[in-house]
């Protein structure tokens, strides 16, 4: 029973400080919005995925044509997605030069970096908000000493994580035009004889021919669909929008704001003072 009436005391202290209507405020209002989209942001990041394919077509109609399928998701790093291994039977009967690194088809490009960063912005954005709303509606009072010292940190903070958006969103935005680049099979497929896709090299003839005669086209035919990571770009400029917005009424709840305007009226009124003194 004491373990009870000590859970209903706390509960009842907490709920005496509740302050909703610090959400009905610009700055509560905004945290609430930035709350909401920090987690659209890395969520709709976290979750995509596409895929990328292309089809090895023998110059002899009655072999196999061999299909070539590899997954891009988070983190995308394709260059360690597992290779399509042709063991000891190449497709078309193609019988690889000695100075072939990589017979296996391997993928280029790793985005890791810029699309974690992105993540990692979103995640630690949604928890702040978390953090600060607690403050707003639970701890007000606080919030809003003399000191006026929680506001300062609010307003540091929240630059910085302004400043991390809007670097996030660049950052994986040319991530993004790398991805669909490297997406594109026909960007690469062709170009190396070497690794990635050495059986499929052509040489720059004109018009260019398959350095393996055997292999009559090498073709793609999946070059993903980028719509959902077309979006999260979107939505990390949205979320620096909306934190470096609320920096104003941050601010205004800072005493670098209000010891201003207090510095301000007692200038005014020493002015009014000495005029009245002359009269």
């Amino acid at each position: 029973f004491t373990s009870t009436r000590d859970l209903l005391s706390v509960m009842e202290a907490v709920l005496k400080n509740l302050n909703l209507e610090a959400l009905k405020e610009p700055r509560g209002f905004i945290r609430c919005l930035q709350w909401f989209f920090a987690m659209l942001a890395f969520a709709t990041l976290a979750g995509f995925s596409t895929q990328l394919s292309f089809d090895i077509i023998c110059k002899e109609e009655e072999l196999p044509t061999t299909h070539i399928t590899s997954l891009i998701n988070y983190p995308f790093r394709l260059d360690q997605n597992p290779p399509h291994k042709f063991g000891d039977s190449p497709p078309c009967g193609v019988t690889f030069g000695e100075d072939v690194k990589d017979q296996d088809i391997t993928f280029p490009g790793n985005f890791a970096s810029d699309a974690q960063f992105f993540v990692f912005t979103g995640v630690i954005s949604w928890l702040y908000c978390f953090v600060s709303i607690g403050m707003y509606v639970f701890f007000s009072t606080l919030y809003m000493d003399k000191e006026k010292k929680y506001p300062k940190i609010d307003f540091l903070m929240t630059a910085l994580l302004a400043m991390f958006w809007l670097a996030g969103s660049a950052a994986w935005a040319n991530g993004l035009t790398g991805l669909k680049l490297v997406s594109n099979p026909d960007n690469w497929i062709w170009s190396s004889h070497y690794q990635f896709a050495a059986i499929c090299y052509r040489t720059e003839h004109d018009p260019p021919t398959y350095s393996y005669t055997k292999i009559g086209q090498c073709v793609a035919t999946d070059r993903g669909h980028f719509g959902g990571a077309n979006v999260s770009v979107l939505l990390g400029f949205l979320n620096f929008f909306l934190w470096a917005c609320n920096l104003w009424f941050l601010y205004k709840e800072t005493n670098w704001f209000t010891g201003g305007q207090a510095g301000q009226k007692q200038e005014e009124e020493q002015g009014r003072d000495g005029q009245e003194g002359e009269a």
